[in-house]
């Protein structure tokens, strides 16, 4: 992923959170001990995300000059400065662009957002207000999946090494980028097989069923010496003492120091010093 992707992801995931309940974003003790900076004074309720400015105001409508997409049943508030109590919010009901009813409008598009009568008090409605968009019921929907599905949206991908040999216990060692790495062995000593020695595809196949889990089958290497003999049940006991112990591992309990000064910059050095080292 190049450095353009990676901004362009970042700003998506960052326009995404604005979207959910905040009061804005800070950089929290970051940048020393403040604490009028952890929220900010200015903004008593969920503010959204900029959509645009006011043009025209119009009796239950406003004409408005996105700076965001809007879509029929968004969230919107009027932002009123001077008293911000008589902000004006509402959902939109209707979108007309170029006189034609349109469910949706992109970035840059001039429109005319409609609400349901008496919803905003156009009194407090003028041009050049900033509008703001504070709700947006389909990706509210995409989010509420995340908690919905019993499936992890997410998992960890495992790296794994399995040495097979007649006559030997089967050896694991699994390794992932959060350091919970573990090595065991069966119980049993592996027998020659008669019929169907154990394969790399078969070993694959086995430890890669790890659904319900919050793990993923990453790379598998193997090293099966001498035509072993490996059950299935035997392997499916084994993959379940692989995840056992790996959500039995142990986190530990770091400490961190409190730091008074700037920490922002602090952490930026340790960027700059980690990639000259590359």
């Amino acid at each position: 992923m190049d450095s353009h992707t990676d901004s362009h992801t970042l700003a998506g995931a960052l326009h995404q959170l604005e979207q959910t309940f905040s009061r804005g974003f800070t950089t929290g003790w970051l940048e020393g001990i403040n604490p009028h900076r952890l929220v900010s004074g200015n903004v008593t309720s969920h503010r959204g995300t900029p959509l645009g400015t006011v043009i025209e105001v119009r009796r239950d409508a406003a004409v408005v000059k996105l700076s965001d997409s809007v879509r029929c049943g968004d969230g919107v508030v009027f932002e009123h400065l001077e008293t911000p109590e008589h902000s004006q919010g509402g959902r939109v009901y209707e979108i007309i662009r170029r006189r034609e009813s349109v469910k949706e409008a992109e970035s840059g598009a001039k429109v005319l957002l409609t609400f349901a009568n008496n919803s905003i008090d156009a009194r407090y409605v003028s041009e050049n207000q900033t509008v703001w968009k504070t709700d947006d019921p389909r990706r509210e929907r995409e989010i509420q999946k995340t908690w919905k599905t019993s499936q992890p949206l997410r998992r960890i991908p495992l790296d794994i090494k399995v040495r097979a040999e007649a006559g030997q216990p089967v050896e694991i060692v699994v390794t992932n980028k959060l350091g919970r790495n573990i090595h065991f062995t069966s119980e049993e000593k592996l027998e020659p097989a008669r019929k169907h020695p154990l394969t790399w595809e078969t070993l694959r196949e086995q430890l890669d069923r790890l659904g319900g889990t919050i793990y993923s089958l990453g790379t598998l290497e193997a090293e099966i010496i001498g035509s072993p003999m490996l059950p299935l049940s035997v392997l499916g006991n084994l993959r379940r003492e692989m995840i056992a112990q790996l959500d039995a591992f142990p986190t530990g309990k770091n400490t961190y120091p409190v730091v008074v000064e700037n920490a922002l910059e602090s952490l930026r050095c340790e960027d700059v010093d980690a990639l000259s080292m590359v």
